[in-house]
């Protein structure tokens, strides 16, 4: 029987997916370009964060904060329009992925550093490159060339610190090296400490689905869309943007998330802030 995904707004997950039979997915250039365009489509129309990618000849890791589209819709939608991109133009059918795709939830942001890392180095440890910065299909050079078109850098490196020189210094000094202690994250569901696996593995019983922490409540998306702010001002929002016009619909937001049993940590990396922000704008 297959496990049952946790899922939830603003989760973390590290994704990956092998070629059926371990075989290729990518044989060029221009399909792993395609790809990366697939992600940029749906990120936009499903509202997710990417904060992280590596494409590998036979398998790929995404790191994905999830918003208000289940993370299942976004893989299925987007791994059967590459399958079939895929068979087409390598005139062939059949399976392309092998099976179902692996995906660990993430506890934290300690961990989401941690996961980054081991996408950045797995060409490393694969012997395709000396350094995670030596190779061309992963983020690690989005992040060093500070290029948020594709990858919501922004997210991970104002977690350093809102000083974009010391950020970005922090992250090229965390990816210098893998840790020693890093496990592989490919096969794990749930990515944390004892305490977090333990607390979570009753929510993956086969026998119910865990769609939300708490059941009946409204999805974050949905309070943030219930305050009456325009899709480009969710947009900003969303993005972390600081504009005086869209306080008060943040301000709304936040009173009417914390009322619906969320937490300040829960509420605020929705909308890309912290939870000490988010204590403060519940105290207006």
């Amino acid at each position: 029987m297959k496990r049952v995904r946790i899922e939830y707004d603003g989760a973390y997950y590290h994704v990956s997916q092998r070629g059926n039979n371990h075989e290729s997915i990518f044989l060029g250039d221009e399909e792993k370009n395609y790809y990366l365009k697939l992600l940029m489509k749906y990120k936009k129309q499903y509202s997710f964060k990417l904060l992280g990618y590596v494409l590998m000849d036979n398998h790929y890791h995404l790191l994905i904060q999830t918003g208000v589209e289940p993370l299942n819709k976004i893989m299925h939608r987007i791994n059967s329009l590459y399958s079939r991109y895929y068979n087409k133009k390598n005139n062939r059918s059949g399976h392309v992925f092998s099976d179902r795709y692996a995906a660990g939830l993430i506890q934290d942001e300690h961990y989401l550093f941690s996961v980054l890392r081991y996408i950045h180095w797995n060409p490393v440890r694969a012997g395709l490159s000396l350094t995670a910065e030596d190779y061309k299909w992963s983020s690690d050079h989005v992040y060093r060339n500070n290029d948020d078109t594709l990858v919501d850098i922004n997210f991970v490196l104002n977690i350093f610190s809102l000083n974009n020189t010391f950020s970005h210094e922090t992250y090229r000094q965390m990816m210098k090296t893998a840790s020693d202690d890093e496990e592989s994250y490919e096969e794990m569901h749930l990515i944390g400490d004892e305490s977090f696996r333990t607390s979570k593995k009753e929510d993956c019983n086969p026998i119910k689905e865990l769609k939300d922490p708490l059941i009946g409540r409204k999805s974050l998306g949905n309070i943030l869309s219930e305050t009456g702010a325009s899709a480009d001002d969710i947009d900003l929002i969303k993005g972390g943007s600081r504009q005086r016009h869209l306080k008060l619909y943040k301000l709304s937001y936040v009173h009417a998330a914390v009322t619906e049993g969320y937490t300040f940590k829960e509420t605020g990396r929705f909308i890309g802030i912290s939870d000490t922000a988010v204590n403060k704008l519940i105290s207006i």
